[in-house]
Protein backbone atom coordinates (compact mmCIF):
# COMPACT_ATOMS: atom_id res chain seq x y z
CA UNK A 1 0.00 0.00 0.00
CA UNK A 2 1.71 3.31 -1.47
CA UNK A 3 2.01 6.50 0.97
CA UNK A 4 -0.74 8.20 -1.37
CA UNK A 5 -2.93 5.91 -0.41
CA UNK A 6 -2.23 6.24 2.94
CA UNK A 7 -2.67 10.13 2.80
CA UNK A 8 -5.60 9.74 1.28
CA UNK A 9 -7.37 7.17 3.25
CA UNK A 10 -6.07 8.69 6.42
CA UNK A 11 -7.46 12.03 4.83
CA UNK A 12 -11.09 10.57 3.94
CA UNK A 13 -11.27 8.52 7.55
CA UNK A 14 -10.40 11.90 9.58
CA UNK A 15 -12.52 14.19 7.46
CA UNK A 16 -15.42 12.20 7.45
CA UNK A 17 -15.09 11.80 10.86
CA UNK A 18 -14.67 15.52 11.61
CA UNK A 19 -17.45 16.42 9.17
CA UNK A 20 -19.89 14.12 10.97
CA UNK A 21 -19.10 15.49 14.21
CA UNK A 22 -19.35 19.36 12.95
CA UNK A 23 -22.38 18.78 10.76
CA UNK A 24 -24.38 17.17 13.79
CA UNK A 25 -23.25 20.12 16.18
CA UNK A 26 -24.34 22.47 12.96
CA UNK A 27 -27.62 20.21 12.85
CA UNK A 28 -28.52 21.04 16.68
CA UNK A 29 -27.63 24.36 16.85
CA UNK A 30 -29.93 24.88 14.07
CA UNK A 31 -32.45 23.02 15.21
CA UNK A 32 -32.44 25.19 18.19
CA UNK A 33 -32.79 28.45 16.34
CA UNK A 34 -35.38 27.16 14.11
CA UNK A 35 -37.49 25.58 16.75
CA UNK A 36 -37.67 29.29 18.51
CA UNK A 37 -38.54 30.85 15.26
CA UNK A 38 -41.22 27.94 14.61
CA UNK A 39 -43.30 28.68 18.33
CA UNK A 40 -42.40 32.20 17.38
CA UNK A 41 -44.46 32.08 14.13
CA UNK A 42 -47.05 29.58 15.83
CA UNK A 43 -47.75 32.37 18.90
CA UNK A 44 -48.44 34.99 15.39
CA UNK A 45 -51.03 32.45 14.40
CA UNK A 46 -53.23 31.99 17.45
CA UNK A 47 -52.70 35.55 17.81
CA UNK A 48 -53.95 36.63 14.64
CA UNK A 49 -56.70 33.86 15.32
CA UNK A 50 -57.63 35.69 18.51
CA UNK A 51 -57.20 39.07 17.24
CA UNK A 52 -59.80 38.19 14.59
CA UNK A 53 -62.02 37.23 17.65
CA UNK A 54 -61.59 40.41 18.64
CA UNK A 55 -62.38 42.17 16.24
CA UNK A 56 -65.93 40.68 15.77
CA UNK A 57 -66.98 41.14 19.47
CA UNK A 58 -65.64 44.61 19.08
CA UNK A 59 -68.11 45.16 15.85
CA UNK A 60 -70.42 43.23 18.25
CA UNK A 61 -69.68 45.79 21.10
CA UNK A 62 -70.05 49.09 18.80
CA UNK A 63 -73.69 47.75 17.72
CA UNK A 64 -74.60 47.10 20.99
CA UNK A 65 -73.33 50.47 22.23
CA UNK A 66 -75.59 51.98 19.22
CA UNK A 67 -78.60 50.19 20.51
CA UNK A 68 -78.26 51.17 24.05
CA UNK A 69 -78.30 54.79 23.73
CA UNK A 70 -81.70 54.52 20.63
CA UNK A 71 -83.95 56.63 21.99
CA UNK A 72 -86.91 54.57 21.16
CA UNK A 73 -85.15 52.08 23.05
CA UNK A 74 -84.47 54.18 26.30
CA UNK A 75 -88.59 54.82 26.08
CA UNK A 76 -88.91 50.85 25.81
CA UNK A 77 -87.42 50.29 29.18
CA UNK A 78 -89.28 53.15 30.78
CA UNK A 79 -92.67 51.89 29.05
CA UNK A 80 -92.37 48.50 27.47
CA UNK A 81 -94.13 48.65 23.79
CA UNK A 82 -95.07 44.99 22.59
CA UNK A 83 -95.56 46.62 19.27
CA UNK A 84 -92.20 48.28 18.90
CA UNK A 85 -90.67 45.47 20.62
CA UNK A 86 -91.80 42.72 17.56
CA UNK A 87 -91.06 45.72 15.27
CA UNK A 88 -87.80 46.31 15.87
CA UNK A 89 -86.08 43.68 18.16
CA UNK A 90 -88.17 40.71 16.86
CA UNK A 91 -87.00 37.89 15.66
CA UNK A 92 -87.39 38.81 11.94
CA UNK A 93 -85.44 41.90 12.93
CA UNK A 94 -82.73 40.35 14.45
CA UNK A 95 -82.66 38.03 11.20
CA UNK A 96 -81.90 40.90 9.58
CA UNK A 97 -79.21 42.48 11.90
CA UNK A 98 -77.61 38.65 11.64
CA UNK A 99 -78.34 38.63 15.80
CA UNK A 100 -79.60 35.38 17.64
CA UNK A 101 -80.33 37.20 20.45
CA UNK A 102 -81.87 40.80 22.48
CA UNK A 103 -82.06 40.50 25.94
CA UNK A 104 -83.69 44.12 27.88
CA UNK A 105 -83.77 44.59 31.56
CA UNK A 106 -84.87 47.35 33.68
CA UNK A 107 -83.12 49.41 36.58
CA UNK A 108 -84.10 46.55 39.14
CA UNK A 109 -82.37 44.07 37.37
CA UNK A 110 -86.44 43.11 35.71
CA UNK A 111 -86.39 41.54 32.14
CA UNK A 112 -88.65 43.55 30.19
CA UNK A 113 -87.92 42.34 26.25
CA UNK A 114 -86.28 38.87 25.57
CA UNK A 115 -86.20 38.24 21.48
CA UNK A 116 -84.24 35.31 19.84
CA UNK A 117 -83.37 34.91 16.00
CA UNK A 118 -86.00 32.51 14.27
CA UNK A 119 -82.95 30.96 12.76
CA UNK A 120 -82.31 29.44 16.63
CA UNK A 121 -85.40 27.72 17.13
CA UNK A 122 -86.21 24.35 16.09
CA UNK A 123 -89.09 21.89 15.46
CA UNK A 124 -88.58 19.47 18.24
CA UNK A 125 -87.16 21.55 20.89
CA UNK A 126 -88.31 24.82 20.57
CA UNK A 127 -86.27 27.70 20.95
CA UNK A 128 -83.23 26.81 22.75
CA UNK A 129 -82.20 30.32 23.81
CA UNK A 130 -85.17 31.01 25.78
CA UNK A 131 -84.05 29.01 28.34
CA UNK A 132 -81.09 31.81 29.29
CA UNK A 133 -83.81 34.06 30.71
CA UNK A 134 -83.02 31.72 33.62
CA UNK A 135 -79.52 31.17 33.06
CA UNK A 136 -76.53 32.68 35.24
CA UNK A 137 -75.37 34.98 32.53
CA UNK A 138 -79.05 36.41 32.62
CA UNK A 139 -78.31 36.69 36.67
CA UNK A 140 -75.24 38.52 36.24
CA UNK A 141 -76.89 40.79 33.63
CA UNK A 142 -79.96 41.45 35.50
CA UNK A 143 -78.33 42.36 38.96
CA UNK A 144 -76.36 44.51 37.09
CA UNK A 145 -73.44 42.59 38.23
CA UNK A 146 -71.88 42.03 35.02
CA UNK A 147 -69.30 45.09 33.59
CA UNK A 148 -70.14 46.39 29.81
CA UNK A 149 -68.03 44.77 27.23
CA UNK A 150 -68.08 41.66 25.38
CA UNK A 151 -67.27 38.12 25.82
CA UNK A 152 -68.48 34.59 24.74
CA UNK A 153 -71.58 32.74 26.03
CA UNK A 154 -72.50 28.95 25.72
CA UNK A 155 -76.06 28.14 25.38
CA UNK A 156 -78.48 25.12 24.34
CA UNK A 157 -77.91 26.35 20.68
CA UNK A 158 -73.93 26.75 20.09
CA UNK A 159 -71.49 28.82 21.36
CA UNK A 160 -72.44 32.45 20.92
CA UNK A 161 -70.34 35.91 21.09
CA UNK A 162 -72.05 38.54 23.11
CA UNK A 163 -71.85 42.30 24.40
CA UNK A 164 -73.76 44.31 27.12
CA UNK A 165 -74.09 47.92 27.23
CA UNK A 166 -75.69 50.24 29.77
CA UNK A 167 -79.25 51.71 28.42
CA UNK A 168 -79.43 55.58 28.12
CA UNK A 169 -80.80 58.61 25.94
CA UNK A 170 -78.96 59.82 23.06
CA UNK A 171 -77.83 62.76 24.16
CA UNK A 172 -76.72 61.16 27.80
CA UNK A 173 -78.98 63.27 29.64
CA UNK A 174 -81.51 61.45 32.16
CA UNK A 175 -80.25 58.07 34.42
CA UNK A 176 -79.34 55.04 33.42
CA UNK A 177 -82.18 53.00 32.72
CA UNK A 178 -81.25 49.56 32.19
CA UNK A 179 -78.85 47.01 30.61
CA UNK A 180 -78.97 45.88 27.09
CA UNK A 181 -77.67 42.24 25.67
CA UNK A 182 -76.99 41.32 21.90
CA UNK A 183 -75.58 38.19 20.88
CA UNK A 184 -74.61 36.47 17.84
CA UNK A 185 -74.15 33.17 16.99
CA UNK A 186 -70.59 31.38 16.61
CA UNK A 187 -71.70 29.56 13.89
CA UNK A 188 -70.50 27.69 10.80
CA UNK A 189 -70.90 31.15 8.98
CA UNK A 190 -68.36 32.84 11.65
CA UNK A 191 -65.88 30.53 11.35
CA UNK A 192 -65.68 30.57 7.57
CA UNK A 193 -65.63 34.13 7.98
CA UNK A 194 -62.33 34.05 10.44
CA UNK A 195 -60.74 31.25 8.15
CA UNK A 196 -61.01 33.59 5.18
CA UNK A 197 -59.51 36.78 7.32
CA UNK A 198 -56.86 34.82 8.83
CA UNK A 199 -55.89 32.11 6.20
CA UNK A 200 -56.15 29.36 8.51
CA UNK A 201 -58.15 26.13 8.93
CA UNK A 202 -59.96 27.25 12.63
CA UNK A 203 -61.95 24.63 14.11
CA UNK A 204 -64.34 24.98 17.00
CA UNK A 205 -64.32 21.85 19.34
CA UNK A 206 -66.01 20.40 22.06
CA UNK A 207 -64.05 19.82 25.07
CA UNK A 208 -65.07 16.40 25.02
CA UNK A 209 -63.48 16.20 21.89
CA UNK A 210 -59.83 17.73 22.52
CA UNK A 211 -57.13 16.01 21.18
CA UNK A 212 -55.47 13.51 24.24
CA UNK A 213 -51.83 13.51 24.62
CA UNK A 214 -51.81 17.35 24.04
CA UNK A 215 -48.79 19.11 25.47
CA UNK A 216 -49.76 22.09 27.75
CA UNK A 217 -48.07 25.60 26.90
CA UNK A 218 -49.15 27.93 29.72
CA UNK A 219 -48.98 31.80 28.99
CA UNK A 220 -48.84 30.95 25.09
CA UNK A 221 -50.74 34.45 24.14
CA UNK A 222 -51.44 37.59 26.17
CA UNK A 223 -54.59 37.42 28.01
CA UNK A 224 -57.64 38.36 26.40
CA UNK A 225 -60.90 38.61 25.84
CA UNK A 226 -61.18 35.21 25.69
CA UNK A 227 -59.42 34.05 28.41
CA UNK A 228 -55.52 33.59 29.65
CA UNK A 229 -53.27 32.88 26.51
CA UNK A 230 -53.14 28.75 27.59
CA UNK A 231 -52.60 26.79 23.95
CA UNK A 232 -51.96 22.81 23.61
CA UNK A 233 -50.12 21.87 21.32
CA UNK A 234 -48.94 18.09 18.80
CA UNK A 235 -46.57 17.96 16.01
CA UNK A 236 -46.28 15.94 13.09
CA UNK A 237 -43.25 15.60 10.65
CA UNK A 238 -45.07 18.57 8.64
CA UNK A 239 -48.01 19.38 10.87
CA UNK A 240 -48.17 21.35 14.19
CA UNK A 241 -51.82 20.63 16.04
CA UNK A 242 -52.93 23.84 18.23
CA UNK A 243 -56.12 24.27 20.84
CA UNK A 244 -56.85 27.56 22.26
CA UNK A 245 -58.81 27.47 25.57
CA UNK A 246 -61.45 30.06 25.55
CA UNK A 247 -63.25 31.33 28.13
CA UNK A 248 -66.60 33.27 28.60
CA UNK A 249 -67.60 36.30 30.21
CA UNK A 250 -67.94 34.23 33.89
CA UNK A 251 -63.96 32.69 33.38
CA UNK A 252 -66.14 29.23 32.54
CA UNK A 253 -63.82 27.19 30.01
CA UNK A 254 -66.22 26.65 27.32
CA UNK A 255 -64.30 25.81 23.85
CA UNK A 256 -61.39 24.86 22.21
CA UNK A 257 -60.41 26.59 18.44
CA UNK A 258 -58.28 24.19 16.99
CA UNK A 259 -56.22 25.08 14.22
CA UNK A 260 -53.70 22.70 12.31
CA UNK A 261 -50.30 24.75 10.60
CA UNK A 262 -47.82 23.42 8.29
CA UNK A 263 -44.34 23.45 9.70
CA UNK A 264 -42.96 25.32 6.66
CA UNK A 265 -40.32 27.28 9.10
CA UNK A 266 -39.00 23.80 10.25
CA UNK A 267 -38.92 22.14 6.61
CA UNK A 268 -36.77 24.82 5.68
CA UNK A 269 -34.55 24.45 8.41
CA UNK A 270 -34.32 20.56 7.27
CA UNK A 271 -33.95 22.00 3.75
CA UNK A 272 -30.69 24.52 4.96
CA UNK A 273 -29.12 21.61 6.82
CA UNK A 274 -29.48 19.17 4.02
CA UNK A 275 -27.97 21.70 1.91
CA UNK A 276 -24.91 22.66 4.41
CA UNK A 277 -24.65 19.06 4.57
CA UNK A 278 -24.58 17.99 0.59
CA UNK A 279 -22.23 20.84 -0.31
CA UNK A 280 -19.84 19.99 2.59
CA UNK A 281 -19.73 16.33 1.46
CA UNK A 282 -18.69 17.36 -1.98
CA UNK A 283 -16.32 20.31 -1.19
CA UNK A 284 -14.60 17.36 1.20
CA UNK A 285 -14.72 14.92 -1.41
CA UNK A 286 -13.07 17.47 -4.27
CA UNK A 287 -10.70 18.71 -1.57
CA UNK A 288 -9.31 15.07 -0.78
CA UNK A 289 -8.92 14.49 -4.48
CA UNK A 290 -6.74 17.65 -4.86
CA UNK A 291 -4.92 17.08 -1.03
CA UNK A 292 -3.77 13.01 -1.65
CA UNK A 293 -0.20 14.48 -2.32
CA UNK A 294 -0.02 16.97 0.58
CA UNK A 295 2.41 17.12 3.29
CA UNK A 296 1.08 14.90 6.29
CA UNK A 297 1.72 17.67 9.15
CA UNK A 298 0.66 20.43 6.87
CA UNK A 299 -2.37 18.68 5.93
CA UNK A 300 -3.67 17.79 9.78
CA UNK A 301 -2.51 21.26 11.22
CA UNK A 302 -4.48 22.85 8.62
CA UNK A 303 -7.67 20.30 9.18
CA UNK A 304 -8.26 20.33 12.83
CA UNK A 305 -7.62 24.68 12.65
CA UNK A 306 -10.69 24.08 10.10
CA UNK A 307 -12.66 21.64 12.21
CA UNK A 308 -11.91 23.48 15.57
CA UNK A 309 -13.83 26.68 13.99
CA UNK A 310 -16.46 24.90 12.48
CA UNK A 311 -17.49 23.60 16.37
CA UNK A 312 -17.11 27.04 17.87
CA UNK A 313 -19.26 28.38 15.46
CA UNK A 314 -21.98 25.50 15.87
CA UNK A 315 -21.36 26.00 19.55
CA UNK A 316 -21.85 29.76 19.47
CA UNK A 317 -24.39 30.23 16.80
CA UNK A 318 -22.78 33.25 15.47
CA UNK A 319 -23.84 32.68 11.93
CA UNK A 320 -21.71 36.06 10.63
CA UNK A 321 -18.70 34.46 11.85
CA UNK A 322 -16.64 33.06 8.87
CA UNK A 323 -14.43 30.27 8.69
CA UNK A 324 -10.10 31.88 8.54
CA UNK A 325 -7.72 29.31 6.58
CA UNK A 326 -4.96 30.75 4.90
CA UNK A 327 -3.57 29.92 1.75
CA UNK A 328 -5.43 29.89 -1.68
CA UNK A 329 -5.14 25.68 -2.17
CA UNK A 330 -8.06 23.27 -2.06
CA UNK A 331 -8.33 24.22 2.39
CA UNK A 332 -8.54 27.34 1.34
CA UNK A 333 -11.33 27.16 -1.70
CA UNK A 334 -13.49 24.41 0.86
CA UNK A 335 -13.48 27.22 3.75
CA UNK A 336 -15.01 29.51 1.34
CA UNK A 337 -17.65 27.00 0.47
CA UNK A 338 -18.58 26.82 3.72
CA UNK A 339 -17.91 30.42 3.84
CA UNK A 340 -20.79 30.86 1.63
CA UNK A 341 -23.20 28.35 2.84
CA UNK A 342 -23.12 30.29 6.14
CA UNK A 343 -23.84 33.50 4.73
CA UNK A 344 -26.91 32.25 3.04
CA UNK A 345 -27.52 30.84 6.81
CA UNK A 346 -27.05 34.23 8.52
CA UNK A 347 -29.35 35.73 5.93
CA UNK A 348 -31.95 33.47 6.12
CA UNK A 349 -31.93 33.96 10.43
CA UNK A 350 -31.34 37.12 10.10
CA UNK A 351 -34.60 37.88 7.95
CA UNK A 352 -36.63 35.68 10.11
CA UNK A 353 -35.36 37.56 13.19
CA UNK A 354 -36.16 41.32 11.70
CA UNK A 355 -39.73 39.58 10.78
CA UNK A 356 -40.23 38.75 14.52
CA UNK A 357 -38.46 41.85 16.15
CA UNK A 358 -41.07 44.29 13.91
CA UNK A 359 -44.12 45.67 14.56
CA UNK A 360 -46.30 45.21 11.06
CA UNK A 361 -48.41 48.73 11.42
CA UNK A 362 -45.77 50.67 12.21
CA UNK A 363 -42.36 49.50 10.91
CA UNK A 364 -40.75 50.24 14.16
CA UNK A 365 -39.57 47.51 17.19
CA UNK A 366 -42.07 45.44 18.41
CA UNK A 367 -41.99 44.50 22.37
CA UNK A 368 -39.64 41.68 21.79
CA UNK A 369 -37.03 43.65 20.02
CA UNK A 370 -37.62 46.44 22.68
CA UNK A 371 -37.09 43.74 25.56
CA UNK A 372 -33.63 42.71 24.10
CA UNK A 373 -32.48 45.99 22.85
CA UNK A 374 -32.90 47.65 26.46
CA UNK A 375 -31.27 44.26 27.90
CA UNK A 376 -28.16 44.89 25.84
CA UNK A 377 -27.86 48.63 26.74
CA UNK A 378 -28.06 47.96 30.33
CA UNK A 379 -25.60 45.17 30.66
CA UNK A 380 -23.26 48.15 28.29
CA UNK A 381 -23.99 51.00 31.16
CA UNK A 382 -23.21 48.10 34.00
CA UNK A 383 -19.69 48.12 32.29
CA UNK A 384 -19.03 51.95 32.59
CA UNK A 385 -20.48 55.00 33.44
CA UNK A 386 -22.45 55.40 30.00
CA UNK A 387 -26.02 57.82 30.46
CA UNK A 388 -28.95 56.05 28.91
CA UNK A 389 -32.56 57.22 29.45
CA UNK A 390 -36.09 55.89 28.53
CA UNK A 391 -38.99 57.98 27.19
CA UNK A 392 -42.59 55.99 27.45
CA UNK A 393 -44.86 57.58 24.91
CA UNK A 394 -48.71 57.17 25.45
CA UNK A 395 -50.97 58.29 23.16
CA UNK A 396 -53.90 60.59 24.88
CA UNK A 397 -57.57 58.99 24.88
CA UNK A 398 -56.95 57.01 22.31
CA UNK A 399 -59.82 54.89 22.49
CA UNK A 400 -61.71 57.64 21.97
CA UNK A 401 -59.87 58.58 18.94
CA UNK A 402 -60.95 54.85 18.05
CA UNK A 403 -64.75 55.65 18.72
CA UNK A 404 -65.03 58.21 17.15
CA UNK A 405 -62.73 57.52 13.54
CA UNK A 406 -62.85 54.19 13.54
CA UNK A 407 -59.78 51.87 14.32
CA UNK A 408 -58.43 52.29 10.35
CA UNK A 409 -58.10 55.60 11.32
CA UNK A 410 -56.63 54.77 14.87
CA UNK A 411 -54.25 52.35 12.34
CA UNK A 412 -53.13 55.56 10.52
CA UNK A 413 -52.85 58.21 13.83
CA UNK A 414 -50.53 55.11 15.44
CA UNK A 415 -48.49 54.73 12.18
CA UNK A 416 -48.16 58.37 11.69
CA UNK A 417 -46.79 58.80 15.73
CA UNK A 418 -43.94 55.92 14.44
CA UNK A 419 -43.09 58.86 12.26
CA UNK A 420 -42.69 61.38 14.54
CA UNK A 421 -40.72 59.61 16.74
CA UNK A 422 -38.57 58.48 13.79
CA UNK A 423 -37.76 62.28 12.67
CA UNK A 424 -37.22 62.97 16.15
CA UNK A 425 -34.59 60.70 17.07
CA UNK A 426 -31.28 62.21 16.54
CA UNK A 427 -29.04 59.38 16.35
CA UNK A 428 -28.57 56.44 14.71
CA UNK A 429 -28.22 54.33 18.04
CA UNK A 430 -31.60 55.73 19.53
CA UNK A 431 -34.43 52.86 18.97
CA UNK A 432 -38.20 53.59 18.82
CA UNK A 433 -40.24 50.80 19.66
CA UNK A 434 -43.83 49.48 19.81
CA UNK A 435 -44.19 48.37 23.32
CA UNK A 436 -48.55 48.66 23.36
CA UNK A 437 -51.47 48.78 21.38
CA UNK A 438 -51.34 52.95 22.11
CA UNK A 439 -47.74 52.87 23.86
CA UNK A 440 -44.66 53.40 22.75
CA UNK A 441 -40.82 53.77 23.74
CA UNK A 442 -37.79 55.93 22.81
CA UNK A 443 -34.59 54.50 24.28
CA UNK A 444 -31.62 56.95 24.28
CA UNK A 445 -28.10 55.77 24.71
CA UNK A 446 -25.53 58.51 25.84
CA UNK A 447 -28.30 61.28 27.07
CA UNK A 448 -29.19 62.78 29.95
CA UNK A 449 -32.20 63.79 32.27
CA UNK A 450 -31.55 67.04 30.36
CA UNK A 451 -31.06 65.84 26.63
CA UNK A 452 -34.22 63.31 27.21
CA UNK A 453 -36.41 66.52 28.34
CA UNK A 454 -35.34 68.25 24.98
CA UNK A 455 -36.15 64.98 23.49
CA UNK A 456 -39.74 64.59 24.80
CA UNK A 457 -40.43 68.05 23.72
CA UNK A 458 -39.43 67.60 20.37
CA UNK A 459 -41.80 64.94 19.86
CA UNK A 460 -44.89 66.60 21.57
CA UNK A 461 -43.93 69.81 19.31
CA UNK A 462 -43.83 67.54 16.22
CA UNK A 463 -47.05 65.67 17.13
CA UNK A 464 -49.02 69.70 17.64
CA UNK A 465 -47.27 70.60 14.09
CA UNK A 466 -48.70 67.19 12.81
CA UNK A 467 -52.07 68.34 14.45
CA UNK A 468 -54.29 65.43 13.76
CA UNK A 469 -58.08 66.27 14.56
CA UNK A 470 -59.01 64.64 17.63
CA UNK A 471 -62.65 66.39 18.79
CA UNK A 472 -63.62 63.81 21.68
CA UNK A 473 -60.58 64.21 23.39
CA UNK A 474 -60.81 66.67 26.58
CA UNK A 475 -57.32 67.25 26.09
CA UNK A 476 -56.96 69.49 22.59
CA UNK A 477 -58.62 69.46 19.84
CA UNK A 478 -55.67 67.56 18.13
CA UNK A 479 -54.10 63.86 19.09
CA UNK A 480 -51.64 64.42 21.81
CA UNK A 481 -49.12 62.48 23.80
CA UNK A 482 -47.97 62.20 27.42
CA UNK A 483 -44.61 61.19 28.40
CA UNK A 484 -42.86 59.40 31.35
CA UNK A 485 -39.15 59.71 31.44
CA UNK A 486 -36.67 57.76 33.63
CA UNK A 487 -33.13 57.69 34.10
CA UNK A 488 -30.91 54.19 34.42
CA UNK A 489 -28.88 53.99 37.00
CA UNK A 490 -28.94 50.45 38.89
CA UNK A 491 -31.38 49.59 36.71
CA UNK A 492 -32.91 46.15 35.67
CA UNK A 493 -34.73 46.14 32.03
CA UNK A 494 -38.28 45.58 34.19
CA UNK A 495 -37.56 48.09 36.90
CA UNK A 496 -36.14 51.10 34.35
CA UNK A 497 -39.36 50.44 32.50
CA UNK A 498 -41.55 50.20 35.46
CA UNK A 499 -39.72 54.30 36.68
CA UNK A 500 -40.61 55.71 33.28
CA UNK A 501 -44.15 54.06 33.36
CA UNK A 502 -44.93 55.98 36.75
CA UNK A 503 -43.62 58.76 34.85
CA UNK A 504 -46.08 58.85 32.16
CA UNK A 505 -48.52 57.81 35.06
CA UNK A 506 -47.60 61.38 36.76
CA UNK A 507 -47.83 63.35 33.38
CA UNK A 508 -51.53 61.74 32.73
CA UNK A 509 -52.55 62.78 36.37
CA UNK A 510 -51.22 66.00 35.67
CA UNK A 511 -53.51 66.41 32.81
CA UNK A 512 -52.12 64.73 29.95
CA UNK A 513 -50.20 66.21 26.56
CA UNK A 514 -46.97 66.79 28.93
CA UNK A 515 -43.83 65.12 29.80
CA UNK A 516 -42.53 64.39 33.04
CA UNK A 517 -39.03 63.43 34.66
CA UNK A 518 -39.42 60.67 37.34
CA UNK A 519 -37.02 62.53 39.92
Amino acid sequence: MGIRFKLLLTFVLSFGLLGLISLGLLQRSLNASYATIERNELASHMSRIVQSIEAELEHLNSLTRDWAVWTEMYRHVMQPDAAWESDNIGPLALDTAGLALVMVYDQQGQLVSFSSSAKSASPASGPPLARLQSSPYAALAGGAKLDPGCGLMRSEAGLMLTCLARISRSDSSGDFAGNLILARMFDDAMLTKLRHQTQLAIKLIARSEATPGMEFWPDFLPDSKLGPGNVWHTQEPKLYHLEFLAQDRLKRNVALLGVSVSRDVHEQGILVFQQVRRQLIWAGAFTASLLALAVHLLLVRRLRRFTRQLVELADAQTWNTRIKVKGKDELGLLSGHVNHLLSLIETQVQALQRLSLTDALTGLSNRRGFDERIAQELATKSRGERKLALLTIDVDCFKRYNDRYGHPAGDRALAAVAQVLGSARGREGDMAARIGGEEFALLLPETDAAGALVMAERIRSLMHELALPHEDSPIAPILTLSIGIAIAAADTPSTLIARADQALYQAKEQGRDRAVLLA
